[in-house]
């Protein structure tokens, strides 16, 4: 049941791939600045990942989340996806009780069973604010599978918001450190080019 519910994730995922590459191949929501940024739908920018990575939209934590997936080389279920979300899993503004927030609703979306470890957690400074990063594994020895987490959390006004990093592996499988590399340019990057919705109320 579980590995349905993860292979109808995927499929889904990979539709918006497909949905949104046939509805940008006008102007899209991804522009680029004078400065070869990123610009995604006039409210974001960030520094633009390799031609690998693909642009998605996903179904996040709250409204939306939109990010970047590669297909990675080796066993199913090898790839890695990383989004920004306006509106992650959980409700209080204090990080450290967002991240178990986030985690334990996170898994439970995902239909995935994984006994979570955190290798790292360490403050951090994120679009001109503090922040909190958190490294962590899951592995499910029934499935043989694993995955590597990176969640960043920071603030947009009042509210929490998150950058996150999901690579899966077979339980064999060797992580890719490269796709943390472009994940930390990613959300290093971060610029709100406008206010959000709640902070002009």
């Amino acid at each position: 049941m579980k590995t349905r519910k993860l292979s109808i994730l995927c499929l889904a995922v990979v539709m918006s791939v497909g949905l949104l590459s046939c509805a940008t191949t006008k102007k899209g929501p991804l522009q680029w600045s004078s400065a070869g940024q990123a610009i995604y739908d006039g409210e974001f920018e960030f520094a633009n990942p390799p031609p690998e990575w693909k642009l998605v939209l996903v179904e996040s934590g709250g409204e939306f989340g939109f990010g970047f997936m590669k297909r990675d080389a080796g066993a199913f279920p090898s790839q890695s996806m990383f989004v920004y979300d306006e509106e992650p899993f959980g409700y209080s503004t204090k990080f450290e009780d967002r991240e178990e927030e986030f985690f334990r609703r996170f898994l439970w979306t995902t239909a995935v069973n994984l006994d979570i470890k955190v290798l790292e957690r360490k403050k951090v400074r994120v679009v001109g604010g503090e922040g909190l990063a958190v490294v962590a594994e899951g592995k499910d020895p029934v499935k043989k599978e694993k995955a590597k987490f990176k969640a960043v959390f920071g603030k947009r006004g009042e509210r929490v918001v998150a950058w996150y990093l999901t690579q899966w592996r077979h339980i064999d499988g060797t992580y890719d450190d490269s796709a943390f590399e472009v994940f930390d340019q990613f959300w290093g990057s971060y610029k709100f080019l406008k206010k959000s919705f709640y902070e002009t109320l």
